[in-house]
């Protein structure tokens, strides 16, 4: 049963992480995805440029993890302070370029890195040191801002762009996202203060920690795993509306699967939020993380009605929308909360390695076929591999030595 006390002692880390995630880089994903075909309509860019410069993401493997620690170190409204407010003057920036591919690349990078303290790495610390018997369901619901936004305003801002012009739309998103940083800082004004010294990162013990967490067996496991079923996510980023497009589908339609990639993506926070807290984390995150496989084929099969396209994008969604609360639960059940976001920001790296090079391997797929499918075939197979892999949690040496009750 849900403890419905809980979330209410709660709400303000709860609507404050909620919001933080929602309306800065965790977004992007979804603002690139409505915007790419004006970025290449508007500036003359190729698809296979714009597949590069996605590679930007990589940057993600440096600045979650060392954002992470600093969460830890030093709270999570101090952190995310710096790219809450950032995120929208960077938004504005690009909406007022040149278009110059390498103006927009270097803002691009400076967007990355300032503001990756603002993803839910950051923002689920205070949700995961709040909550206990609703941990999974609560993260689940901090995470699916992003793409609830995202889902909502695609179709909107598809035809406010449409109608109005890359520039006007780019500076609407602008302007939403420094109310949501406002907001959120409100919010999460004052929690901090009242966690436990027992939680917090001491000065000190950081060669300690990294050196307790690499000698870790199942931290391993938990990091090639995480890699491979993030492989397929690359598609659910900035390539999103270009795969439906490939499928036959009209800009209309198009633009109808952002929505439901992102609906999905909800659902999936809320159905596997609810299962991690009642059910084995481990057998939860193993089938989740399955159901991208039977969407990526659906998609590389010649039947590219719109029925089954929405079918494919649903159920990479739903598992798109499960890592948000699986993945953290994990980390505390192997880990406890003192070190959360230090080894979930270490596991957020490879999440953000795997979409990069799966951005760089659909350029490659793209320059040698000029089309999606053979890239839809390996992130298939890296997906059930990887779902297999989170089984090993149960067994030997990969189980944590003390487990972290979800209920204390």
């Amino acid at each position: 049963m849900i403890e419905q006390g809980e979330f209410r002692r709660n709400w303000r880390p709860l609507a404050g992480a909620f919001l933080g995630i929602g309306t800065a880089l965790s977004l992007n994903s979804f603002i690139l995805s409505i915007f790419a075909p004006y970025f290449l309509k508007e500036f003359g860019w190729t698809k296979e440029e714009w597949s590069w410069v996605s590679t930007v993401q990589l940057l993600v493997i440096f600045s979650i993890p060392v954002s992470g620690r600093l969460a830890d170190r030093f709270g999570v409204w101090r952190i995310a302070a710096i790219g809450a407010i950032s995120f929208p003057l960077f938004l504005v920036a690009i909406a007022l370029m040149d278009g110059s591919l390498t103006t927009y690349f270097w803002l691009y990078v400076a967007q990355t890195l300032v503001c990756s303290t603002t993803t839910s790495t950051v923002y689920t610390r205070v949700v995961a040191q709040t909550f206990t018997k609703n941990r999974g369901l609560a993260m689940g619901l901090a995470g699916a801002s992003a793409p609830l936004f995202g889902a909502l305003a695609a179709p909107l801002v598809s035809e406010f762009v449409r109608t109005q012009g890359f520039t006007a739309g780019y500076l609407l998103v602008a302007a939403f996202c420094l109310v949501g940083a406002v907001a959120t800082l409100w919010l999460l004004w004052g929690v901090e203060q009242r966690r436990p010294e027992s939680e917090r990162a001491r000065r000190g013990e950081g060669w300690r920690d990294y050196r307790a967490i690499i000698s870790t067996p199942a931290f391993w496991v938990m990091l090639l795993a995480t890699y491979l079923v993030n492989l397929p996510f690359a598609l659910a980023t900035t390539q999103t509306k270009l795969l439906a497009a490939e499928q036959g589908l009209g800009d209309a339609s198009a633009a109808l699967m952002i929505s439901a990639l992102g609906l999905s993506s909800v659902a999936g926070r809320f159905i596997f939020g609810a299962a991690v807290d009642r059910l084995s984390p481990p057998r939860v995150a193993a089938f989740g993380f399955a159901l991208p496989a039977i969407g990526l084929l659906l998609l590389a099969s010649p039947f590219d009605g719109m029925p089954v396209v929405f079918v494919a994008f649903m159920l990479i969604g739903l598992a798109f929308g499960s890592e948000a609360d699986v993945i953290p639960v994990l980390v505390v059940r192997q880990f406890g909360i003192r070190l959360f976001g230090t080894v979930l920001g270490l596991l957020t790296a490879a999440m953000g390695a795997a979409m990069g090079g799966g951005h760089a391997m659909v350029a490659l797929v793209q320059r040698a076929t000029g089309s999606f499918d053979a890239f839809l075939y390996i992130a298939a197979g890296a997906s059930l591999v990887g779902s297999a892999m989170f089984l090993l949690l149960h067994r030997g040496r990969f189980a944590p030595s003390v487990e972290v009750p979800l209920h204390s």
